[in-house]
């Protein structure tokens, strides 16, 4: 049951009717002066005073719900009885004001204890059991008083004669208890019954002891205030306006003293002036310009935009080229795996610096590309002019390189969409059908979703040189310097890009067709049908090692620095160490064949797929599987990663096309069935996605078309070659 205590205005009165008794009643118990001199505690109350520990302060209030009803005002004897034997467990009911088992011999006295006044002595004695078997009893809360001078060493009492007394006053302010205000059922708290050992308690004097006084109670002003909160919360008077006080005598502005509460619509005109000239002050305007400029700078699109219409000044101010500049390169150069941010002009979205740049343009293109890819909103077009199955291609932002079962490799141009060189064998490149089929119309032309849309015809330019392939071109990757492609027929060519494509050397050393590549300033690493790994020299073309350790044909390799990751059909993702040509880790999980992998430009991050049509993302350090996402319906034959963005594309033989987030391995898009047959390798950068199947097409799905300044964000336009191709 849940117990409450009384103030010790309620049952002072009570205590005294209880314990004083008139000096002719002697069948009451009542003692004499000189045996209230000598006498000894009651047993109840000596024990109480040895050995019941002191309880602690409350901190809740005291009376939250009902004020009971006074020990000096009539109860009836049937509520009167063994009040003695429960008097140190005297609570109220939360729902009941009755008190039980009261003493009778106490009930016949409560009449007179207004009136009749026992000598000094007999009252000392009385008092002096009354209050150790209060001190007990009583909640008390910390307070802080005045030390004053005890001017009698013997026990205070607490009457009515001396009720104002120094003593008197420093007990009432400690164990006084705060009352709820009527009709707010206020909750206190709920450890206010947890009473422990304390030594701040005021003790009184005894046996010529000195009483104690604590130096830290103030607990009564404290549940005033408590009270006073909770009250103001209960009307909703927290968001009154503080306004300062008009004296300036009692207008303590440190503690809060004299400050007033208003309600809004109160002040005066001459406050609402004042506050009006301060929130207009233009801090912006009075800075040097550089300084505001560099403020500004560290504000993004949406800021910049908000701070442009606060006036004519900033709106000035804001259109600096170089805050937008500032903003834009932070907001959108940041990467998801690579070792550093977007460099300007390195044809990955952001423009080289140029004086000619408008960066607001710049920023805006950037967000709506940036949305336009959370939407999935893309125009498809379609490449037409191959006569088989497109193995593999490379783009960027001006030219896509493709290969194909038909033994060419064709150079198209990005912007205009056509074709500008085939390379090939010349019986190929001789036939008639090459460039004009049977109606007389060009082989090559784009597309939209239908054949019908035909336009951007051209005629490219076909030229055959002695080194060539003659089988199909099954991978190719290619930079500013060279041109590498390798082929069913197990060789390698290095093409000499500046100088129209010139062949310069062809790699020899593979027993079976050459079905992946992969090189950087130092090396050219291949992967055969053969089931091995060879590593060359790229300006050489020596073989520098062959590494062995796969039981399948090597599907796919990527190297990252030192680094090289290669998958198999033998299930296994191993990473292999290009100096010392030893396998480093071994990622196992796939339980079919894998037919793609690749690396983060960091080498963080590793991505492998195949015939168990799940894609896996692992921990190229640990060797952890990150993710696993089951991705596709069939075999998946692609895999790219966009290491700025965070996008991994994925191919399958379902013909679907779908895009992942690399963090968190969710599905971003489903481009489905825009191939007619199998997606043979799919490659994305910050504008497209360009892919190739079974089907003789190349599909560009462009997020940039038609906004507006999309040619802004690319690199300044390529380097002119040998015979004009791109």
């Amino acid at each position: 049951m849940t117990k409450r205590i009384f103030p010790i205005s309620d049952w002072a009165p009570a205590q005294e009717a209880m314990l004083e008794a008139p000096s002719e009643s002697s069948q009451l118990g009542v003692s004499t002066p000189a045996q209230t001199a000598n006498t000894t505690l009651r047993p109840e109350a000596a024990a109480m005073h040895t050995a019941a520990p002191p309880r602690n302060r409350s901190m809740s209030l005291s009376m939250p719900w009902r004020r009971p009803k006074s020990f000096a005002f009539g109860h009836d004897h049937s509520h009167s009885q063994h009040l003695s034997r429960h008097f140190n467990d005297l609570a109220v009911d939360d729902t009941e004001d009755e008190f039980h088992d009261l003493n009778s011999a106490h009930h016949e006295t409560q009449h007179q204890h207004h009136f009749h006044t026992p000598g000094a002595k007999q009252i000392k004695g009385m008092f002096r059991r009354a209050s150790l078997s209060i001190n007990r009893m009583v909640h008390r809360r910390p307070s802080i008083a005045e030390d004053v001078e005890q001017t009698e060493t013997g026990r205070p009492t607490t009457s009515y004669n001396n009720a104002h007394s120094t003593w008197s006053r420093l007990r009432q302010a400690t164990v006084r208890r705060s009352r709820s205000i009527y009709g707010f059922d206020l909750k206190h708290d709920q450890n206010a019954y947890n009473y422990e050992n304390s030594s701040h308690l005021p003790i009184p004097g005894f046996r010529g002891e000195p009483p104690v006084i604590p130096s830290n109670s103030g607990a009564a002003a404290k549940a005033s205030a408590a009270m006073q909160n909770e009250y103001l919360a209960r009307q909703g008077l927290y968001n009154m306006w503080l306004n300062p006080s008009t004296n300036d005598e009692s207008n303590d502005r440190e503690s809060g003293i004299g400050i007033t509460v208003t309600l809004p619509g109160v002040e005066s005109e001459t406050e609402i002036e004042q506050n009006a000239a301060i929130s207009t002050i233009d801090f912006i305007s009075r800075l040097p310009a550089e300084l505001a400029i560099h403020v500004l700078a560290n504000l993004d699109a949406p800021a910049l935009n908000k701070a442009s219409m606060v006036c004519k000044n900033w709106n000035k101010i804001v259109s600096n080229q170089h805050i937008w500049r500032e903003s834009c390169l932070r907001e959108t150069t940041a990467t998801y795996a690579t070792s550093e941010p977007v460099a300007p002009g390195s044809g990955l979205g952001v423009p080289a610096i140029s004086p000619a740049n408008d960066w607001k343009d710049i920023y805006r293109v950037k967000q709506e590309l940036s949305q336009r890819w959370k939407t999935g909103k893309a125009r498809p077009v379609y490449l037409n002019g191959h006569k088989d199955s497109i193995y593999c291609l490379q783009f960027d932002e001006h030219k896509i390189i493709t290969g194909s079962r038909d033994k060419t490799i064709r150079v198209w141009d990005m912007h205009t969409l056509e074709c500008t060189l085939i390379i090939g064998p010349p019986e190929v490149i001789a036939e008639p059908d090459m460039l004009i089929d049977e109606d007389g119309n060009p082989t090559h032309f784009a597309s939209g979703s239908s054949d019908n849309e035909k336009s951007n015809f051209s005629m490219p330019r076909s030229t055959s040189f002695p080194t060539h392939h003659m089988a199909s071109i099954l991978c190719l990757q290619y930079d500013d310097e060279i041109l590498v492609t390798g082929s069913s027929d197990s060789t390698c060519i290095v093409y000499d890009v500046r100088a129209g494509y010139r062949p310069i050397r062809r790699l020899r050393h593979h027993t079976a067709a050459v079905l992946d590549l992969a090189f950087d300033d130092k090396h050219i690493v291949t992967c055969s049908k053969d089931f091995s790994i060879c590593v060359w020299d790229r300006h050489t073309g020596d073989l520098i090692k062959q590494l062995r350790g796969h039981s399948g044909p090597v599907n796919a390799v990527q190297m990252r620095g030192n680094t090289i990751v290669s998958c198999s059909g033998d299930f296994r993702v191993k990473l292999w160490n290009i100096e010392t040509g030893k396998n480093i880790r071994e990622f196992t999980g796939h339980t079919k064949g894998l037919a793609c992998s690749q690396f983060s430009e960091d080498g963080r991050y590793i991505a492998s797929a195949g015939n168990d049509k799940v894609i896996r993302i692992w921990d190229a350090n640990t060797g952890e599987c990150l993710r696993e996402m089951r991705a596709h319906e069939n075999l998946v034959r692609s895999l790219h990663i966009d290491s700025v963005s965070g996008r991994l594309v994925s191919g399958s033989y379902d013909t679907d096309i779908k895009v992942w987030d690399m963090e968190t391995g969710h599905q971003l898009l489903d481009f489905p069935k825009w191939h007619a047959s199998w997606v043979l390798s799919a490659k994305s950068d910050y504008r497209r996605i360009v892919s190739t199947g079974q089907d003789p097409k190349i599909l560009i799905m462009d997020f940039g078309a038609d906004v507006d300044g999309i040619e802004n964000i690319e690199s300044a336009r390529p380097l002119q070659i040998e015979g004009g191709f791109i």
